[in-house]
């Protein structure tokens, strides 16, 4: 897989802090759009250490930016991340050294945390998401899901009514329109931010896992893009 088949879409609002650690793990080779919906620092940030990045400001919800992301890039492949991740130092040769073929339309790679903070709970989510995928069940993360541009636009794109779990969903509807969706163990990324698990790690668990099987059985799917269930808070909740 070549580098300069890929483009890095990353959503950000606020994140003059996180920036930095995150660019610096990028490659120089792999482009990169951010689609922004910040009122400090960030932009200026970006344009300092990676002037190249294709910046569009724009106030939407995750899914929206992630979508316009999605238009804008012009790669092959496209890969799906957040602001707070640091991607690991043999990522960009793991992605290199892959061989997925003509099948594949998305590729899952492994979280883990960047420090000793809830390291076992990530890495039994990374455990769940290699072994699902042996049984063909799509259960990867946001922050590192990398999709055939051509297979996740003939498949609908992201749900924008989904202000959480659009990237699950992403995935699934690749996988439902026909495609292969496989874990790479190689692709790792660090988590910077234990927010989400401080509220609790049985909170996320089981909103991670129950709001997904509701939108792909369709029982209750409703319920789910009404609300996030309260995985957003004051401080962060999107526009």
């Amino acid at each position: 897989m070549r580098l300069e088949d890929l483009t890095v879409v990353v959503p950000t609002k606020d994140e003059a802090g996180n920036i930095g650690p995150f660019l610096d793990s990028l490659d120089g080779r792999v482009a990169l759009v951010v689609v922004d919906a910040s009122t400090d620092d960030t932009r200026e940030v970006i344009r300092q250490r990676r002037p190249d990045a294709v910046v569009i400001e724009d106030a939407g919800t995750i899914p929206e930016a992630r979508q316009i992301g999605l238009e804008r890039a012009t790669t092959e492949w496209v890969l799906f991340t957040d602001a707070d991740m640091s991607f690991g130092a043999d990522y960009w040769r793991a992605w290199q050294a892959l061989d997925v073929g003509p099948k594949v339309g998305a590729v899952q790679g492994a979280k883990l945390s960047a420090d000793d903070r809830y390291r076992t709970y990530y890495r039994l989510f990374s455990f769940g998401i290699r072994a699902l995928a042996w049984l063909t069940v799509p259960a990867g993360s946001g922050s590192n899901m990398i999709h055939r541009r051509r297979a996740l636009l003939g498949a609908g794109g992201f749900d924008p009514a989904l202000t959480a779990n659009e990237d699950i969903y992403a995935l699934w509807s690749v996988r439902r329109a026909g495609w292969r969706v496989v874990f790479a163990g190689g692709l790792k990324v660090y988590e910077r931010d234990h927010r989400r698990l401080d509220q609790g790690r049985l909170r996320k668990t089981l909103h991670g896992w129950v709001r997904p099987l509701m939108l792909f059985t369709g029982l209750g799917d409703d319920r789910v893009r009404k609300s996030s269930w309260g995985y957003w808070t004051d401080d962060d909740e999107p526009e």
